[in-house]
């Protein structure tokens, strides 16, 4: 007697899986897919796999189940975000139903296995040779795996044979589901492959099907278009099962959406002219892939859709002033913008750009201008762009056209009144494929970009009502036609005192929400900033700083983790401690007045410093030898301030014959560093008239200013920075020049209480303050 199994039921919609066979199924009947997920988790897998008699019932009864099917193990492949099952089904044996029964929902089968006697097969092998061969004659389809199978030996023919048999059950298509039962709870060979050729007398319902789909296809197919073929065929099932909850195509909702959405009337007429051309196109062709993504991008970019400013000045000041410490300038354009725009209703696309050195603040300032007037921010970083078409696109006509970057960026706003960003402006370039910059004259120009012209799109797009903002970091390589339609705000280097400001207010916050630290674990003293400011950064932005404050942070959840520290209050000492050595160090002032020495006044990228200049005078024959890895325009600066010492050598009571036995060496220290600006005549002329008449120049005074050779002395650059620079060294006076007057409001009142600054409009002043005045 064979043993009997208990396990729960797959139910399938004829599907027999013969055993050492597999088939993967989708299961979306909750019953069954309840009884999967359970014989998994108790079962390990293991299935009774019955198939049910009438494939289109939904909730089949217990008496319309066959009672034969196969002992199978069921492995869960995926399960869908519907609830659907894909499984792979592993069927092993063959088994007969003894009994059913339901437990919580879920049927369970008692059933035996079903085994052939292999003590007939010498008698049956020769008659079912004969139907193998008379199978192989009318069925193409499984000839050559007869032909194969019947060339085997008599040791692999017993072993081979019922294997063969139900691999051709699963090939031929014109079994009936009863025949498909029959073969597979028959355990007599014989009679098993006599029902491979026997048609069951009961016609199939799936034959009817399948016979007037075959009818309907034969007045629509073209024999040489496979894909149309399973497409019609896709389609026409559905119509035979009337799918009432089959989706409407992609193109029947774009007709929708142009109907019931306010389109402009030529865009509307463009696409539905497009989706004609489509519906009218075998879908397999190339053409119709270019113009299905062309009505794509055409109804996702945004034609009408806008959002609403918020018209709150005070909320937009508290917003600006709530992200960025300082830059009054840039605050104040913004909230004329909202007010110009609330008196007005309109105003056309405004084009800021922000220029200043990295890390100053330029793509946040702008994320919180968008903030601060409600738009959507979007973004693209122009550094590199060479080619006109990366800006307009390229036309339909070409292989993989796509729009040009500002469409793409319209379409990922949404909306067509965002918050542009045209980041580091000044890095594009050109080359043989065109001038980006040149088309980026169609974006900005507020009298051309209400009908910005993109290749692939075809039809002008109305940007007047994007605000466009732009950041670079060098005016100068702007081109000068997009720079004479920018409105330009500079933002300098941040200061020390702004720097340790922006530290305590905004970075310190920042860190430690991003590694979960509290105030109470770990604070800073104005010392550590002023330590990390001086010594560890030389920076015109806060990139660095903000580093080094992490850096700390982390090292300080290290050795709170390993129960060395509970908490930390970090000062220069524990700074020192945590970081290493000091990296930079600020040039401080002399130690003593010298002869032929001066301080003067430099400004770069990373903020103000001094600049010792020293002169010497040694016998020879008057040359002028000049080192520090002088810039060219420093070399014309000393040629200019000796001939100004020559012409003039009896007011600063020179003897003229110094200048024909003496050579004049002159050096600015740290020579491996590049040096080169037009703001150090002032200090070279005196250090010159310092070394001729031996008379020291004190070292408490920093001077800054080119000369002419007339003497005037010329307006500079960068006086704020560098009175910083002269106060943070020690300094006790600067002599700027009297044009610079305007700039004085920009200097720190706390550099003005410790600093006198004097203007001076010829070099007559400077000499009577540096060698008259004690």
């Amino acid at each position: 007697m064979n043993k009997i199994i208990k396990y729960p039921i797959f139910i399938t919609r004829g599907v027999f899986v013969y055993p050492g066979q597999s088939e993967t199924v989708e299961v979306g009947r909750k019953q069954t897919q309840e009884a999967i997920k359970f014989a998994i988790e108790k079962h390990d897998g293991n299935m009774i796999v019955l198939s049910q008699k009438k494939v289109m019932d939904n909730d089949p009864s217990t008496d319309e189940i066959f009672e034969n099917g196969t002992s199978s193990r069921v492995n869960l492949t995926k399960e869908w975000k519907d609830g659907t099952l894909t499984v792979e089904i592993l069927s092993q044996t063959r088994v007969k139903v003894k009994q059913i029964t339901e437990e919580n929902g879920i049927y369970f089968a008692e059933v035996e296995a079903i085994i052939f006697d292999k003590t007939k097969l010498e008698d049956q092998k020769l008659s079912i040779i004969s139907v193998l061969q008379e199978l192989a004659n009318t069925t193409p389809g499984v000839k050559s795996e007869i032909e194969q199978f019947l060339e085997m030996d008599d040791a692999e023919f017993s072993i081979n044979i019922e294997h063969v048999i139900d691999s051709i059950a699963k090939s031929l298509p014109f079994l009936s589901i009863e025949n498909r039962n029959a073969i597979l709870g028959e355990a007599d060979l014989l009679k098993r492959v006599n029902l491979l050729v026997t048609n069951s007398a009961k016609k199939d319902v799936s034959k009817e099907v399948e016979a007037d789909i075959n009818k309907k296809l034969k007045e629509k197919m073209d024999a040489q278009q496979k894909e149309y073929y399973l497409r019609e065929r896709m389609r026409i099932i559905k119509e035979e099962l009337e799918d009432e909850d089959s989706e409407k195509s992609v193109m029947e909702k774009y007709k929708e959406r142009l109907e019931n959405e306010p389109f402009p009337k030529v865009v509307k007429e463009r696409i539905l002219t497009a989706i004609s051309r489509f519906e009218n196109m075998q879908s397999a062709s190339a053409e119709a892939n270019v113009e299905r993504n062309y009505i794509d991008w055409m109804m996702s970019i945004p034609w009408w859709q806008e959002t609403e400013d918020i018209q709150d000045l005070k909320f937009a000041k508290s917003v600006l002033d709530k992200h960025h410490y300082g830059l009054d300038k840039v605050k104040d354009r913004i909230v004329e913008f909202l007010a110009v725009k609330q008196k007005t209703k309109t105003l056309k696309g405004q084009i800021i750009t922000l220029v200043g050195p990295p890390g100053v603040g330029k793509t946040s300032l702008a994320k919180s201008i968008a903030e601060a007037l409600g738009k959507e921010f979007v973004k693209i970083s122009l550094g590199g762009v060479k080619d006109e078409a990366e800006v307009r696109g390229h036309r339909k006509t070409y292989v993989g056209a796509m729009p040009g970057r500002i469409m793409q960026t319209m379409k990922r706003a949404k909306v067509k009144n965002p918050l542009f960003l045209l980041d580091e402006i000044d890095k594009m370039a050109s080359d043989q494929r065109g001038d980006p910059a040149a088309a980026m004259l169609e974006v900005l120009d507020p009298e051309q970009n209400y009908e910005f012209s993109d290749h692939y799109i075809e039809e002008p797009y109305d940007l007047s009502k994007v605000m466009f903002i732009a950041t670079a970091n060098y005016p100068e390589n702007i081109p000068e036609a997009l720079y004479d339609r920018m409105e330009i705000i500079n933002l300098s280097s941040y200061t020390e005192i702004e720097k340790m400001k922006i530290a305590k207010d905004y970075l310190v916050a920042k860190v430690l929400e991003e590694h979960a630290l509290t105030n109470e674990e770990i604070s800073f003293k104005d010392e550590a900033f002023d330590e990390l400011i001086k010594y560890y950064t030389r920076e015109a932005g806060v990139r660095q700083l903000e580093r080094l404050i992490s850096t700390i942070s982390r090292k300080f959840i290290v050795k709170q983790l390993n129960e060395e520290l509970k908490t930390l209050v970090v000062d220069a000492k524990v700074v020192n401690e945590l970081l290493g050595k000091r990296i930079f160090d600020h040039t401080e002032k002399q130690g003593q007045s010298n002869v032929g020495v001066v301080t003067g006044l430099a400004y770069t990228q990373f903020g103000g410093d001094i600049l010792p200049i020293e002169v010497n005078t040694f016998p020879g024959k008057g040359n002028l030898i000049l080192t520090g890895k002088l810039g060219e325009v420093m070399k014309e600066s000393a040629s200019i301030a000796l001939g100004f010492v020559k012409s003039n050598y009896k007011e600063f009571g020179i003897d003229p014959e110094i200048f024909e036995k003496c050579d004049i060496h002159l050096h600015v220290p740290e020579g491996a560093v590049p040096k080169d600006g037009p703001s150090a005549g002032s200090a070279i002329t005196t250090a010159f008239i310092s070394a001729f008449t031996n008379k020291e120049v004190s070292r408490d005074i920093g001077m800054t200013g080119e000369i002419t050779l007339r003497g005037h002395v010329l307006p500079i650059g960068g006086l704020r920075e560098k009175s910083i620079s002269a106060a943070r060294s020690g300094l006790k006076k600067i002599l700027v020049p009297f044009k610079n007057e305007k700039d004085l409001d920009e200097v720190p009142d706390e550099v003005k209480a410790v600093l006198e600054i004097v203007t001076v409009k010829d070099y007559k002043e400077v000499f009577a303050q540096v060698f008259t005045n004690k």
